[in-house]
């Protein structure tokens, strides 16, 4: 029987919903309608299908998007919806899309990939990598002080949408790994244009939005973003607080903190929540376009060698090839016979990038004038890709 791959048809949405539908029996159907008419940025190419005799019966998803690394950005290629009708599975379909997959993401342009998956070693053998990354559970402090009337908390309104991404945007320019939004995307992507997000909150001063959190509640409280205008720190307790009361009263006890390690959010953290734990979750990622994607980061780069005037070289070796690199003090370049040569899996060099991992962290020993320039070339930072931006 005839099986052929290709990107889906407009007048086929129904009919992949259908596939989604029934490799994924405990997920609301309307979930995945979001990829359609949510995403500003899909394209019919992004979602890649499997047809058996004519029949769809699996198909794979890619969601496109920008993330910030200091001040550029690169072009993240989302895996999401990898599913197959029960009846068509074993049959290598899944496998074929995901090739083709890589093949869209290396022609459009995107510089790397990631996904979230219970099933590593099925895309490990395509390529994806595991980066480890931790999350904080805790309790709830049972004695929680009294909240102050510095900052009006209120729920989310429909209204607050432009604010909501003005704080947003503040918050988060030069944070690693977060994605750069658009009032149309948060509006489509978060379901807003059906009725107002729940369990979102913020804080006003003198009428304005100055501050947000995002807190659904269930056996647990989960906090899963927060976001501040950069003059108004101080409301992030005023909101981390009226969410933990709000907790407390339902008797929930435990808090699960999606969060950087930002000093602004810790030190609330610490004041609210106690009895902390880590757990690690593995995000699986993977380099497309190797060369690109640093050409991409040589003006970040620079600024960071300019505010120290660094001086030295470095290859990095990846599996899909070299970089070496030059920093004279005050910038960096592309240099082809740089020394010494420090080889890295693709994981290993995507943690550096977003500054999840420090230099410090490189399993193969690393010459200490070589470990300082990595630490000024790829610090680390507080990065994050928030649970709301989720695929």
């Amino acid at each position: 029987m005839e099986v052929t791959f290709r990107a889906i048809r407009p007048e086929e949405m129904e009919t992949c919903l259908d596939v989604w539908d029934a490799a994924f029996e405990e997920t609301p159907r309307d979930y995945f309608r979001k990829y359609f008419t949510g995403d500003p940025w899909f394209r019919p190419e992004y979602t890649r299908c499997a047809f058996e005799g004519g029949r769809m019966v699996s198909a794979v998803q890619i969601v496109r998007r920008e993330v910030r690394v200091g001040q550029v950005t690169l072009t993240l290629g989302g895996i999401a919806n990898v599913g197959t009708v029960p009846a068509y599975r074993s049959k290598g379909y899944s496998t074929q899309l995901l090739r083709d997959a890589i093949a869209v993401m290396e022609n459009e342009g995107f510089d790397f990939s990631m996904l979230f998956t219970g099933i590593h070693g099925f895309y490990a053998r395509l390529g994806w990598e595991t980066l480890p990354v931790q999350a904080m559970s805790a309790e709830i402090r049972p004695d929680l002080p009294t909240p102050k009337e510095t900052y009006r908390i209120r729920p989310l309104a429909d209204a607050d949408m432009d604010a909501l991404c003005t704080c947003y945007e503040q918050c988060n320019a030069g944070r690693s790994l977060t994605v750069v939004r658009s009032p149309a995307y948060l509006r489509g992507w978060t379901g807003w244009d059906e009725r107002t997000p729940g369990d979102v909150f913020v804080a006003e001063a003198a009428g304005k939005l100055v501050g947000y959190i995002v807190a659904p509640m269930g056996d647990k409280l989960s906090i899963i973003e927060v976001g501040w205008l950069p003059a108004y720190s101080e409301c992030v307790f005023a909101l981390m607080l009226h969410v933990a009361r709000l907790a407390a009263d339902r008797h929930i006890t435990q808090v699960r903190l999606h969060i950087p390690r930002d000093p602004a959010l810790m030190s609330v953290v610490r004041n609210l929540f106690h009895r902390f734990t880590w757990q690690e979750y593995t995000p699986m990622v993977r380099v497309i376009r190797l060369q690109p994607l640093v050409n991409k980061l040589l003006p970040e780069l620079s600024r960071r060698v300019q505010m120290v005037g660094a001086k030295g070289t470095v290859r990095l070796r990846l599996p899909s090839g070299t970089v070496g690199l030059k920093a004279n003090g005050e910038g960096v370049t592309r240099y082809a016979n740089a020394l010494p040569e420090v080889a890295l899996t693709q994981a290993q060099f995507l943690g550096l990038v977003f500054g999840l991992t420090g230099a410090e962290e490189l399993p193969e020993p690393v010459p200490p004038q070589t470990r300082a320039l990595l630490n000024v070339l790829f610090p680390r930072q507080p990065a994050i890709y928030w649970a709301w931006d989720g695929f």
